[in-house]
């Protein structure tokens, strides 16, 4: 047998811990597998011996030691049978090899891609191929989530050993959790890898290659909290609109504006061109398909935007780099007096964090979506109008989603006929 073979304990978040096997063969090459066994304290096991401590609080510890025992002949003569058939072998052959010995049906004998192996290729197949729910391939924003999330998946499972289909419980959910708490991730950015995941176990699981549900569970939810987020109001977003700005940067406010009064996501705002624009009953509109839907949507101009396309020659602005508009909003902001300071609150690590801000350093090209909702709803809009551009999904979203205080609701909601 090449490599090594030696049994170690995973703490969990219980305080219990499980007993491992870990099989260490070449450079990076390292296969962790759950025995099945478990102790009822991290302190009932011996390091120096590999095996439980013969205590009277940890029940049936002559048994488990007796099956450790057993299965390291197991494995061994099996490594070494492998290592005979093919000296160069891999980890997804060790893990085949432990199932087999473990008495665990292996998904992999019969050709059915493993946990990560479906994670790769999800990403790699839906990078060019339209996905089955929207009927395009992943956006560039998509892939790169996607791509993070599975770096920190890896990452995880070096650390904590292998985790497949099987694997997948509210145990191994919590110690998740835990685990990217310790990387003082904040909790929306711990939710987004967890729905990431949950992506691949569903597609996974809607390809038949495994049963397990527990990720469909309730509890089995994302992390999230409301972070707030800053919007502009009508009277700011004029501010913006009267400043004499150099060319690059009046670009950069141009485009704003266009998303703050139409509620498109810069990868539509940023991409509109003369083409897009239609002019009915004087008075122009933008026909766009939403990227990130694929729905066709018809928005009338504002006035404040039509003075923006005779600017262009009866044209929307040219379209900037993402990266670029964002630079320049934090120097257009600051020139426009929006120097309040913005508390912000989130959880980091699992501890709340405040930090102060001016306003304008928080300015970017998502901040144009979340004005015009704010405004939109403010103004009176039906919110399922509003919804139908912004495209979310439900009122609760989008509720959540808007900066409308309660003074201001409850001043749009006091007009209502129904008050007067």
């Amino acid at each position: 047998m090449k490599g090594t073979l030696n049994f170690s304990i995973r703490k969990l978040s219980s305080g219990k811990a499980s007993i491992q096997i870990i099989h260490s063969f070449g450079r990076g090459n390292e296969v962790r597998y759950s025995t099945g066994h478990s102790l009822e304290s991290p302190t009932y096991w011996n390091n120096e011996k590999q095996r439980v401590k013969n205590i009277l609080a940890q029940p049936n510890a002559h048994k488990i030691n007796a099956f450790l025992n057993d299965l390291v002949v197991k494995l061994s003569k099996g490594l070494e049978e492998l290592h005979f058939k093919n000296p160069n072998y891999t980890r997804k052959e060790v893990k085949i090899l432990f199932d087999t010995i473990s008495g665990k049906k292996t998904i992999n004998s019969n050709n059915t891609p493993s946990l990560l192996e479906c994670y790769d290729w999800y990403i790699e197949y839906f990078t060019t191929n339209p996905n089955p729910v929207t009927k395009k391939p992943l956006s560039y924003g998509t892939l790169k989530s996607f791509k993070t999330s599975l770096n920190i998946f890896k990452d995880y499972i070096k650390k904590n050993g292998e985790v497949n289909y099987e694997d997948i419980s509210m145990q191994f959910y919590e110690d998740f959790i835990k685990y990217l708490r310790g990387k003082d991730f904040s909790n929306n950015y711990i939710g987004n890898h967890i729905k990431n995941l949950k992506t691949i176990l569903n597609y996974s699981f809607s390809r038949g290659y495994h049963n397990n549900t527990v990720h469909k569970r309730r509890e089995f939810a994302k992390p999230k909290e409301s972070v707030d987020a800053i919007y502009l109001n009508v009277d700011e977003l004029q501010q913006l609109e009267k400043l004499q700005l150099p060319k690059g940067q009046a670009v950069s406010r141009d485009l704003f504006l266009i998303g703050a009064h139409t509620g498109l996501r810069v990868s539509d705002f940023n991409r509109l061109s003369k083409e897009n624009l239609e002019f009915i009953d004087e008075r122009y509109y933008f026909k766009i398909e939403s990227k990130k839907t694929s729905k066709l949507l018809m928005i009338p101009c504002h006035p404040m935007i039509e003075k923006i396309i005779k600017k262009y020659n009866d044209s929307p602005p040219p379209k900037k780099h993402d990266q670029h508009i964002n630079r320049d909003l934090k120097i257009i902001g600051k020139k426009a007096g929006f120097d309040d300071d913005v508390i912000i609150t989130k959880t980091k690590g699992g501890k709340k964090q405040s930090e102060t801000f001016k306003k304008y350093e928080l300015l970017s090209t998502h901040t144009a979506r979340r004005s015009f909702c704010t405004n939109a709803y403010k103004a009176g809009m039906p919110a399922i109008d509003i919804m139908a551009i912004s495209g979310h999904q439900t009122e609760k979203v989008f509720y959540e989603y808007i900066k409308a205080s309660s003074l201001e609701r409850a001043k749009r909601i006091a007009s209502h006929p129904f008050f007067n």
